[in-house]
C-alpha cells in the first residue's frame, strides 16, 4: 500500500494551533456540493480540491479552514451517528450544525498528534442547540 494513503490529509494550519472560524454558509455549500458529487459516484471515494472550493465559496473564504471544518462535520457523522442524528433533517445537517461547525473552537491536527479530538464534542453539541 502507498505510504501516502495512510497519512492524514494536509491542511495549511500548524498542528495544535486554532482553526479560524468560517462562514456557516460556506460550510453548507461545500458540504452539499460534496454530497452531490458523491451521489454521482456511489461506492467510490471522492474528494474536491481547493480550486473547486474557491469557486463555490464566498470570495475571501479561508478555504483550508472551510475544508477542515467540513471534514470535522463529516467525522462527527461517522463517530457519533446517534448524537449527530438529532441535527439532521432528511439525512443532511441542519443549519444549526453548520453554524456550530463553523465556530466551535478547533485545532489543526497533524502527524504525531493522537489521543485527543481536535474540538470539544460537548461544546459542538451545545452550539447545535442554540437558536
Amino acid at each position: 500500500m502507498n505510504d501516502n494513503a495512510m497519512k492524514p490529509p494536509l491542511f495549511e494550519g500548524m498542528p495544535g494551533e486554532p482553526v479560524p472560524q468560517v462562514d456557516p454558509e460556506d460550510l453548507k455549500t461545500l458540504w452539499q456540493k460534496q454530497q452531490e458529487i458523491q451521489a454521482r459516484h456511489p461506492g467510490q471515494l471522492v474528494a474536491t480540491g481547493v480550486g473547486y472550493a474557491q469557486q463555490i465559496c464566498k470570495a475571501g473564504a479561508d478555504i483550508q479552514a472551510v475544508g477542515y471544518r467540513v471534514s470535522l462535520l463529516w467525522l462527527l457523522s461517522q463517530i457519533t451517528p446517534t448524537q449527530f442524528a438529532a441535527f439532521l433533517r432528511d439525512g443532511q445537517p441542519i443549519d444549526a450544525a453548520f453554524r456550530a461547525a463553523a465556530k466551535v473552537p478547533a485545532a489543526w491536527i497533524g502527524e504525531g498528534i493522537t489521543g485527543q479530538a481536535p474540538f470539544d464534542l460537548e461544546e459542538f453539541l451545545q452550539l447545535c442547540s442554540e437558536p
